[in-house]
């Protein structure tokens, strides 16, 4: 089953995508998108964690995500 990832990975896929759609310019969202997916993954994979201080991540979030594993 593959893995979701997390919310702050989710960011860093987001900065990787705006940053690509500047480099790539003839490609889709969806491909920049899938492009940058693959790059985290592979930084993943590579022994790299996508993770920041929990205190830079907003209260809401942090309750959102612990509602979602209750």
């Amino acid at each position: 089953m593959p893995t979701r990832p997390g919310l702050v990975a989710e960011a860093a896929i987001a900065v990787l995508a705006a940053r690509l759609s500047y480099e790539l310019r003839g490609l889709g969202q969806d491909e920049i998108t899938r492009i940058a997916r693959a790059q985290a993954a592979e930084l993943t994979r590579a022994g790299f964690h996508i993770t920041v201080p929990v205190g830079a991540i907003a209260t809401t979030a942090r309750r959102l995500k612990a509602e979602r594993t209750t």
